[in-house]
């Protein structure tokens, strides 16, 4: 939340080099919105003061100098007046400084929340992380930036609110001071962050090809990314191609574990070849319903480019042609096992890779919606005009498309898992690959768990269709209808 409100402070910092920042900041709307926003600070650094309610050291005078700016920043609070009362902005300045009010106030919400609200309740196991002194001095090295700029905002907003300028920029300077005696521990993580394309070399050495890889899948993974009937028909094909390609690594890391009499590695990458080729057969059943419809154009460059790149790296990490691409043309010669994966660590990261580009994979099949719906408002059309109807249905095929997909996710998900069990045996030494195949195998098995709504429609005690249908014996025979006419329906008048 915090590099999210980043995000809107950088349009704060342009907005003060505007020349009509004075016409802007002057409107009673900015004075309140500032008002709220120093708020926040200030309940920022109260709950930094305290520890966020647990116990914490005292030492650095972090949490001293964390109440000086509270009580700076809350008599510049009082100077800039009362805090909003309207739901809605009334400028783009004001909506800005209310973005950034909100996003510091949900991350502090979301930090208080490890605290204990009661004295009996006890704190999450993150609680004594957040409570640290090095966090104290990251989150204060954060929010004054946050506060130096407030304090410009304040400086154009005329008499009297204009003299909460000074408090302000004295606890920005403060906390800056003590926020910057050390490297802050904890960094933001940038809010969907998209890396840019890696084209793939001929010869490039093992360690780009999997970076390239990893940057492909990301770009792959973008949920907001365009995408058209003819991009996801090239998908589609490029997931079976990922998948096969797949199959022959893993086939080949089985090879590789039989040399090093590593057994018990070899039962498990057995099971895993068996559950991606029924992945790869069922994305061959959907490119063969894709290959059905009329061509519609070409594919979106950027997922088509990325797809590509994908298949060309996992391609020559396992054929012995360092130029391979797939075409008709393309060598089938492998590479030895022994050059594949010398050791158990350097199967461990083939395996990984595989099993990003299998998640990938899945993501795909989730995110088919968009070309769904095109293909079923299509196929509607062609049924208008050929038989005009008030009561138009979805064709029979997409509704066959829509079924694949879904058949073809619930596999990905469990050739996932069982890859991502193979991977942890395989890195048990290794806790970097252990614990992304373990986040990987919980994104899978939570999607396939049953939704809220799924829970909430099985949750009641009769089904609805009992419901609708007099179930007492008693009150059937008192009803005029009752002989031998129980599941008669009759029309409602």
């Amino acid at each position: 939340m915090t590099a999210l409100a980043g995000e809107h402070l950088t349009d704060l910092k342009r907005a003060i080099h505007t020349p009509d920042i004075g016409h802007q900041a002057a409107q009673p709307a900015i004075r309140a919105e500032l008002s709220q926003l120093a708020h926040v600070l200030v309940r920022y650094h109260d709950q930094i003061a305290t520890g966020f309610g647990v116990p914490h050291t005292q030492d650095h005078g972090v949490r001293d100098a964390a109440r000086r700016a509270s009580t700076l920043i809350n008599h510049a609070e009082q100077l800039l007046g009362p805090r909003p009362t309207t739901e809605a902005s009334e400028s783009v300045l004001a909506e800005k400084i209310r973005c950034v009010s909100i996003a510091l106030g949900c991350g502090l919400d979301l930090l208080a929340s490890h605290a204990p609200t009661t004295l009996t309740e006890p704190a999450s196991a993150d609680a004594p992380t957040i409570a640290a002194t090095d966090t104290a001095r990251a989150l204060m090295h954060q929010l004054s930036t946050h506060t130096a700029t407030l304090g410009h905002l304040a400086r154009h907003t005329g008499a009297p609110s204009n003299t909460a300028t000074r408090p302000l920029l004295t606890a920005a300077v403060l906390t800056r001071v003590f926020g910057t005696n050390e490297r802050p521990p904890i960094n933001p993580v940038p809010l969907r962050h998209i890396p840019e394309r890696l084209p793939p070399a001929v010869g490039e050495n093992p360690a780009r090809a999997l970076t390239g890889i990893s940057a492909s899948i990301q770009r792959l993974n973008n949920p907001n990314a365009p995408g058209s009937i003819a991009t996801w028909r090239y998908l589609a094909r490029a997931a079976a191609i990922a998948c096969d390609l797949n199959s022959k690594t893993v086939l080949h890391l089985t090879r590789r574990m039989e040399e090093l009499n590593e057994n018990d590695h070899v039962s498990h990458l057995k099971q895993v070849t068996k559950s991606i080729r029924r992945t790869s057969g069922r994305w061959k059943a959907i490119t063969r319903r894709w290959d059905t419809y009329d061509n519609f154009g070409h594919p979106a460059t950027g997922l088509a480019t990325d797809a590509s790149d994908l298949i060309i790296r996992l391609g020559r990490i396992i054929h012995a042609d360092p130029a391979w691409t797939p075409s008709p043309r393309a060598s089938y010669q492998l590479k030895p096992p022994e050059e594949l994966a010398a050791t158990t660590a350097d199967a461990a990261r083939i395996a990984s890779a595989a099993l990003k580009t299998l998640e990938a994979c899945n993501v795909i099949a989730a995110n088919h919606q968009t070309a769904i719906n095109d293909v079923a408002v299509m196929g509607v059309l062609q049924q208008q005009q050929q038989r005009p109807s008030f009561s138009p249905r979805v064709p029979a095929s997409t509704r066959r498309l829509l079924e694949l997909y879904k058949a073809t996710e619930a596999q990905g998900i469990q050739t996932v898992t069982t890859l991502g069990r193979a991977v942890q045996a395989l890195a048990a030494d290794n806790p970097e690959h252990t614990d992304e195949a373990r986040l990987i195998i919980r994104r899978a098995t939570t999607k396939a768990m049953p939704t809220q709504s799924t829970l909430a429609a099985t949750g009641f005690p009769i089904a609805i269709g009992d419901c609708l249908t007099d179930s007492d014996p008693g009150l059937r025979s008192s009803s005029p209808n009752s002989g031998g006419e129980r599941n008669q329906k009759h029309p409602t008048p």
